[in-house]
């Protein structure tokens, strides 16, 4: 498994609190037992266990229901998706 790319079902809770805590290891995280908040400057996101995200960054906030995260640790980037939707976080 290429250690700088990884794609996590949100139903493998586990392994995407894992993926998202590598992820934001420069920033502030707040984990529960089916959430995790992060914040890097002022970009929050917070992602839960059932599948909903939301996301506050400059100049747009996103909201909505995935199935999927696929981390590029190299490039800074987590895009979620569900079958209706592709969404970009980049870490600032």
């Amino acid at each position: 498994m290429d250690e700088h790319n990884r794609t996590v079902g949100i139903d493998d809770w586990e392994g995407a609190v894992t993926e998202i805590e590598r992820f934001y290891v420069d920033g502030h995280l707040h984990t529960e037992s089916d959430l995790v908040g992060c914040t890097i400057g002022n970009a929050t996101v917070e992602i839960h266990a059932n599948g909903r995200l939301e996301g506050s960054m400059p100049l747009h906030e996103f909201d909505g229901r995935i199935h999927t995260l696929a981390f590029d640790h190299d490039e800074g980037t987590i895009t979620a998706e569900s079958e209706e939707l592709s969404y970009t976080v980049r870490r600032p």
